[in-house]
């Protein structure tokens, strides 16, 4: 098992962003999170990164509950993760080869292994050959795969990805999500906010849905009719 929320709850100033939400993950699967803005997505991801604290319930990922974690463990929790953000936090003073292999280094990772590493998360994601680009050379869709390639770089156990296709055409969206399928031979859990129902059809997997922060769907494809 991978993750597991039980009786889940996050309240912002008298507001329920979450309201008992209660799933298990498997280790090495897919999953979507949807619903419209507001519906609670990101909270969700915060949690699982710990950027949050939930206001109730339990949560738990890899057998280790998130509650025990203490400030001085944040590091070594978020090693086993990759993050990709909205807006892509990129190091505007670094070029694209130290943006993606600043978290192998922060690793200790040998250099021998960041350069054979690096070049090739880049190429996965479209951008091999532009290692010495610097963000403000690459176009919002280059910039939001270079956050892409310095997630998966590491291999992470757990990948959080909070609308990760935003700025793409819809063919490299559906790439870059078959990307993130393919994590699933490494054993990498991967769970993707996404408002993008096409995309979401298109590829098939697990998709719980959130409705005003509550869970009203989980829906697996393979389990529908006809399928």
């Amino acid at each position: 098992m991978s993750i597991r929320f039980e009786l889940v709850s996050k309240r912002y100033e008298g507001r329920d962003a979450l309201a008992d939400i209660s799933f298990l993950v498997d280790s090495g699967e897919f999953v979507f999170v949807t619903g419209h803005s507001g519906a609670g997505k990101s909270t969700l991801l915060k949690l699982l990164a710990l950027i949050e604290r939930p206001t109730s319930g339990i949560i738990e990922v890899f057998g280790e509950r998130l509650s025990k974690i203490s400030r001085r463990q944040l590091a070594r929790y978020r090693r086993q993760l990759g993050l990709v953000f909205q807006d892509h936090r990129l190091l505007l003073d670094r070029n694209a080869f130290d943006n993606v292999a600043l978290p192998l280094r922060l690793d200790g990772y040998p250099e021998t292994a960041i350069l054979r590493r690096v070049p090739a998360a880049l190429a996965q994601v479209g951008l091999g050959g532009r290692e010495s680009s610097m963000p403000a050379q690459l176009s919002t869709g280059e910039q939001q795969r270079l956050g892409i390639a310095r997630a998966v770089v590491c291999t992470p156990r757990l990948l959080l990805a909070d609308e990760p296709t935003g700025n793409l055409d819809p063919q490299l969206a559906v790439e870059i999500m078959e990307l993130f399928v393919s994590l699933k031979t490494q054993g990498t859990t991967v769970i993707v906010a996404s408002h993008d129902l096409p995309l979401i059809q298109k590829i098939r997997r697990r998709t719980i849905v959130l409705e005003h922060g509550r869970q009203i769907d989980d829906f697996r494809p393979e389990n529908a009719h006809g399928s």
